[in-house]
């Protein structure tokens, strides 16, 4: 019989407890107020604080013979909803094709193929994430002192999903809200001190989110635990102008 690998029986996804530990280089810092809430599509609100993150993340596993390798990045801000504080992430590049499409249309999360480098060599530790030739976000600096390492602790970060429409502007479906849940637990935390520099690139805006105070960069070693759950529709009018970040033209 001819073999078919078009077509496969459907299968529950995995629910694996499998939480690995993986080194991150982060950092936080304060933008300007207005700025930040008007990338904040409703229902979220202004935090108290303008704080944006910026992460580079390396995933490097071994199951066996394979090794399984991905660097992801993240460049979120601060928002409100329902009085709830979270993170909203604008971006998350990620080096590995196949995980780009699945992340977009199965969890909302607004993944962009990207070229990632991550390394540390001795103290020193450096980041870069770059597309279409621009290296747009870079994190560079040297371990100065190990941190207390924190006790775990809860995370939320809020996502949107949702299919553009086939004819025209709007969806075909949603847009609907995702809360995600975590719990951070660091194995270790080490104060770097060093820079962030964020390149204009149209298609990946952070140097609109300009740094106006650096909070803290750090070399981060932690595991979290991930419970994505949908909160409901919102208002498609509202969010319209806000999903064509997502992409890079009209066609995606």
């Amino acid at each position: 019989m001819t073999q078919n690998r078009w077509v496969r029986e459907p299968v529950e996804p995995s629910t694996s407890d499998f939480h690995p530990t993986l080194p991150s280089l982060e950092v936080v810092y304060r933008t300007d107020p207005a700025t930040l809430a008007a990338v904040l599509p409703p229902p979220l609100e202004a935090p108290p604080e303008p704080r944006v993150h910026a992460r580079v993340t390396e995933i490097k596993l071994a199951f066996g013979e394979h090794t399984y390798e991905e660097r992801v990045g993240y460049f979120a801000v601060d928002a409100l909803y329902d009085g709830q504080l979270g993170e909203y992430p604008l971006l998350m590049p990620i080096d590995l094709e196949p995980a780009v499409a699945i992340s977009r249309e199965r969890f909302g999360e607004p993944k962009k193929l990207a070229d990632i480098d991550f390394a540390r060599d001795g103290d020193h530790v450096a980041a870069s994430v770059t597309r279409q030739g621009v290296t747009f976000m870079e994190i560079a600096g040297d371990v100065v002192e190990t941190l207390p390492t924190p006790e775990p602790y809860p995370s939320v970060q809020w996502w949107f999903k949702f299919a553009p429409a086939l004819i025209g502007s709007g969806f075909d479906y949603g847009p609907i809200l995702i809360r995600v849940d975590q719990v951070r637990t660091h194995s270790s935390v080490e104060r770097v001190e060093g820079k962030l520099v964020l390149r204009d690139l149209t298609s990946c805006p952070v140097a609109d989110l300009a740094v106006v105070d650096v909070e803290s960069i750090r070399w981060t070693v932690r595991t979290s635990t991930h419970e994505p759950t949908v909160v409901g529709p919102v208002d498609a009018d509202a969010f319209l102008p806000y999903s064509y970040a997502r992409y890079d033209g009209v066609r995606g």
